[in-house]
């Protein structure tokens, strides 16, 4: 019984993990197209008032 309770520990943990460095991951993916669709918001409002 502990050396479950140890592994599910340890499961547990590295499930944490996981979903800490997924969470990391999607918020920097999800910040660079933020910043794609911006730069070419900003782009495309510039060449209008240009026009």
């Amino acid at each position: 019984m502990r050396i479950e309770n140890e592994m599910v520990s340890r499961f547990n943990k590295q499930e944490k993990l996981e979903m800490n460095s997924m969470e990391m991951t999607l918020s920097q993916e999800l910040d660079f197209f933020f910043d794609n669709v911006m730069d070419t918001v900003v782009d495309y409002f510039k060449e209008e008032v240009a026009v």
